[in-house]
């Protein structure tokens, strides 16, 4: 994803227009060719080498933002590695142990002469490798030393592809808040864009305006704390949305001192790196089903449940349905919320149910107030209590 300061994007009149490239324009293509060219051709090569030859490349060029921006997103999908016939920490202990030992190094290669290469050879001796390599090796797990060991593999128009779905990510990492509508999705889009605000731990609430799916999401700016973190999650939720067909987005955004409202959709054209993954699952969904089974209570756990909706004002997903006979179930899990959020949450279960709802709060987002949550409600800590789960099911699960 790109940086901050790579952002290119104009505020006018409220509103914040990214600065979306396309291969239509020579200029931008001849760049977008250059920097795959210059870094997936330099197989083998250190990254301060590659580095050097970008820095070339740029020269006295308006568009630094661009070209760096694009160099970025290329690298990240590069793979580097340290080579070293040793780890080169290790290496260079050795190294200073054998120079120290013999005494000033001359930097004259005379015969009979101290000098680093025979210091490098003793090394090599003592290790069985050839001494060849390892003044190269001795700092190869520094970043500029490290080797191009797999290229991006992408082409031109995946890097423009990905270069503007990055601005949006990169504009979002600063949101104050998100509103989504997707128009008429099926079950299965709706279950599986709101497991995806859920994988990502993001606070949510999700209504329906007649056919469509409309979510409210809190931005990283609208939170007292984690918000690197969270920021990063709901830029890692933008390819999934851009998944589905019709689509629109609005958010509030911090661009250096102002606050512009950013506007995009399917119209936009942006395209998704991301695989329908159909299902996400969270480690405390998957530690959870892992020993709500080992219980062997006699309820078959559905991992794909239908979502339910809450009288017009409230849609649920659950994590889980339950089933046993004709009596369900379903658990929620809730990672990741504030007060206000499970204070909605619990106002939306009394008034429309449904009854047999049971919710997983993390106690780490507990408020003061955690311990009046009500029966419908299990806390956990780093790991859901499969037994506590059972009961509470046992207890609210009504007849299908």
């Amino acid at each position: 994803m790109l940086t901050g300061d790579l952002v290119r994007a104009t505020v006018k009149e409220g509103k914040v227009k990214p600065g979306f490239i396309s291969l239509d324009k020579p200029s931008v293509r001849e760049r977008v060719e250059q920097v795959i060219a210059c870094i997936d051709g330099a197989e083998g090569q250190r990254r301060g080498e590659i580095d050097e030859e970008l820095k070339d490349l740029l020269g006295d060029g308006v568009d630094q933002k661009l070209f760096l921006g694009l160099a970025k997103l290329v690298f990240d999908q590069c793979e580097f590695a340290t080579q070293s016939p040793i780890p080169p920490r290790e290496l260079r202990q050795k190294v200073w142990l054998e120079s120290a030992r013999r005494g000033p190094l001359s930097v004259v290669a005379v015969e009979g002469a101290n000098t680093p290469a025979a210091v490098y050879a003793a090394v090599a001796a003592e290790l069985g490798v050839d001494a060849r390599g390892l003044a190269d090796a001795l700092y190869a797990d520094q970043p500029a030393e490290q080797r191009l060991t797999r290229v991006s593999g992408l082409n031109a128009e995946a890097l423009v592809a990905r270069y503007n779905l990055s601005l949006v990510q990169a504009l979002l990492f600063s949101a104050a808040s998100v509103d989504i509508r997707v128009e008429n999705p099926t079950p299965a889009d709706a279950r599986q864009l709101l497991r995806a605000v859920k994988f990502q731990q993001l606070c949510f609430s999700a209504t329906r305006e007649g056919e469509d799916l409309c979510l409210h999401l809190d931005g990283p700016a609208s939170l007292f704390s984690q918000t690197t973190r969270y920021g990063l999650s709901l830029a890692k939720f933008l390819p999934t949305l851009v998944l589905h067909r019709q689509w629109s987005l609005r958010a509030v955004v911090q661009v250096k001192h102002r606050k512009p409202t950013l506007e995009i959709d399917q119209d936009t054209g942006l395209v998704s790196h991301t695989r329908d993954a159909g299902r996400y699952e969270t480690r405390e969904a998957e530690w959870f089903a892992e020993r709500f089974e080992a219980l062997s209570s006699g309820w078959t756990l559905d991992r794909d449940p239908t979502p339910l909706t809450q009288g017009g004002e409230g849609v649920v997903v659950p994590d889980f349905t339950f089933r046993k006979g004709k009596r369900v179930a379903h658990l929620e899990i809730l990672g990741f919320w504030r007060k206000g959020t499970i204070e909605r949450r619990l106002a939306l279960l009394k008034k429309h149910g449904p009854k047999n709802l049971v919710l997983a709060v993390s106690k780490r987002y507990c408020t003061e107030k955690a311990a009046e949550l009500p029966e419908q409600v299990v806390g956990f800590a780093e790991v859901i209590p499969a037994k506590q789960v059972l009961e509470r099911i046992e207890a609210v699960a009504s007849k299908g």
